[in-house]
């Protein structure tokens, strides 16, 4: 993990200084030949607090490209595939110069994206990646996001030690609450937490899925635990997490002591919670660089250079828990984290 994120680290601070000295460059926005014009087309949700700060990296991005005359179309699909689908069919028409999307279904968006690509359009994945095998998966030249299967491996193993730090009991029923039916990175960090708690301790585990409607969700977490009074850990997105911490009191239960609570991504509340010892750790996949990377990188690639990063741009798992919850919090509080 360190070396990865020693990777990472050394990947931003050459995009930096690439980045500043292509801005502090007048030369370079002379030498194009003409406008660019970049689409960037997500499944997020307006108003999720996840994708809040994802959009941060984004809208940063976009002013930091205007003044080189980059147009940046920002489409979101909230979570839905057949609005995506139509989203990528409307910017692949409009030929645009590059495209970053998250490949939430690979198999569909592929005949819609492959075609563009071979006719020279550039295109990024962030967030979401292209599960195929390098031969099958859709061509593109970077994918940023988690190491999707490592980060549920980390969050269990997060988990396990503080149940060993703290001398606490041995978890025997977990609830994975999963947002998006069918979505490879929900799916996967769910199964990969579940199996090494099953590992670690044979933890029953039972997935959910729980939509994205708070509401909703809400109610389905509690029909679930009230039928089942033996669940004693919860993995839920991060804004669940933060009411399961009340719902859980609710049922006379007490988040942190006689039930565990994780989650994937986070939120201040969240932050909080993990600093009251009410929730034990989160992950972080820094989707502000999701948003904001991708963008440059088109641009450092479509301006002649043909620079860009190759396979993984890993932006995670970073594990977050009692012990560096307070920078983190910094990091929020900024809109950055």
């Amino acid at each position: 993990m360190k070396r990865n994120r020693s990777k990472l680290v050394l990947y931003i601070s050459i995009i930096t200084i690439l980045v500043l000295s292509l801005f502090l460059s007048a030369g370079i926005s002379n030498a194009q030949d003409k406008k660019l014009t970049f689409y960037y087309v997500d499944h997020g949700t307006p108003g999720n607090p996840f994708w809040a700060v994802y959009y941060k990296g984004i809208e940063d991005a976009i002013q930091w490209l205007a003044q080189f005359g980059v147009e940046v179309k920002h489409l979101s699909a909230e979570a839905d595939v057949k609005k995506q689908i139509d989203m990528l069919k409307m910017a692949v028409a409009a030929k645009p110069d590059g495209l970053v999307t998250s490949i939430i279904d690979p198999k569909t968006f592929d005949p819609i994206l492959r075609p563009a690509i071979e006719a020279g359009m550039a295109l990024m994945a962030a967030n979401v990646e292209d599960p195929r095998p390098p031969e099958e998966r859709i061509p593109y030249l970077a994918y940023y996001g988690e190491d999707t299967w490592k980060s549920g491996v980390e969050l269990g193993a997060a988990l396990i030690k503080y149940i060993k730090e703290t001398n606490g009991f041995q978890p025997k029923h977990v609830l994975l609450c999963n947002p998006m039916a069918g979505h490879y990175v929900w799916e996967a960090r769910l199964q990969m937490l579940g199996e090494t708690l099953e590992k670690e301790y044979g933890t029953k585990q039972d997935k959910v899925v729980v939509g994205e409607d708070p509401t909703k969700a809400m109610e389905i977490i509690r029909a679930f635990l009230v039928k089942n009074p033996d669940v004693d850990v919860i993995c839920a997105p991060t804004h669940f997490t933060h009411a399961n911490v009340g719902l859980v009191k609710e049922l006379g239960r007490e988040a942190g002591k006689d039930i565990y609570l994780c989650c994937f991504d986070m939120m201040p509340e969240t932050l909080q919670d993990i600093k009251d010892g009410k929730v034990v750790c989160t992950h972080d996949q820094q989707q502000y660089l999701q948003g904001f990377l991708p963008l440059i990188d088109l641009y450092l690639y479509k301006a002649k250079y043909n620079v860009h990063p190759y396979g993984i741009v890993s932006t995670g798992p970073i594990i977050i828990d009692r012990y560096n919850v307070d920078t983190v919090i910094e990091g929020a509080k900024a809109g950055y984290r």
